[in-house]
């Protein structure tokens, strides 16, 4: 959704949600006695995810930092449109796609459960 800043897109943000929903899943399998030892691996993801967070939002940082003093000119020379963040914006676009591709799948997978589900002696 947004060329040129990885980790933005659809299967981006995916990979955040879910590696950053690892640790709560792994504690719920320790509770129940499902205890599979990926501790290490749910780490390392668990920390790629805060990585990519943090470097995606420096870059949004400093695109805003760039653009505020680019409008701050503007509005010295008296040609000043209103302030906008460019963070929020492509964010609630790429989870607003994801969030319609994800309903899309389990509505899918709901009707063919719903399939499979009738009789066959039609």
């Amino acid at each position: 959704m947004n060329p040129g800043l990885p980790g933005t897109g659809i299967g981006g943000l995916f990979y955040i949600l879910s590696a950053l929903w690892m640790p709560a899943c792994e504690i719920w399998r320790r509770c129940r006695g499902n205890a599979t030892g990926r501790w290490p691996l749910v780490a390392r993801q668990f920390a790629i995810a805060v990585g990519v967070v943090a470097a995606t939002s420096g870059v949004f940082w400093a695109l805003d930092s760039v653009f505020m003093l680019h409008q701050a000119a503007q509005h010295a020379a008296g040609k000043a449109h209103a302030a906008q963040s460019l963070h929020l914006p492509a964010l609630l676009t790429t989870t607003g796609v994801l969030v319609a591709l994800l309903s899309a799948v389990h509505l899918a997978r709901f009707f063919l459960w719903l399939r499979s589900a009738r009789p066959a002696g039609r």
